[in-house]
């Protein structure tokens, strides 16, 4: 029998899945080396298996952030 429970949550309950299919320019085992976080947890972030806490999701954001802004550092001349 099909548990309901144990099934990973829809992408809308999902932000940091949503974020990396957004964008999949992301690699998330590079995100997460470049954190420092278990590459095979982000990953369980990614696919809903399991959940960061809100300090650990605040981090998370907190690095993408700081990703932009130095992508937008960039000049090519």
């Amino acid at each position: 029998m099909l548990d309901l429970d144990k099934l990973p949550p829809l992408a809308e309950e999902n932000p940091i899945g949503m974020i990396f299919t957004r964008f999949p320019e992301l690699n998330v085992r590079q995100i997460a080396r470049s954190m420092g976080i278990n590459e095979a947890l982000m990953q369980h972030y990614v696919n809903g298996v399991k959940r960061p806490s809100f300090d650990r999701a605040m981090e998370i954001e907190r690095f993408l952030h700081k990703l932009g802004e130095e992508l937008q550092k960039i000049e090519i001349k």
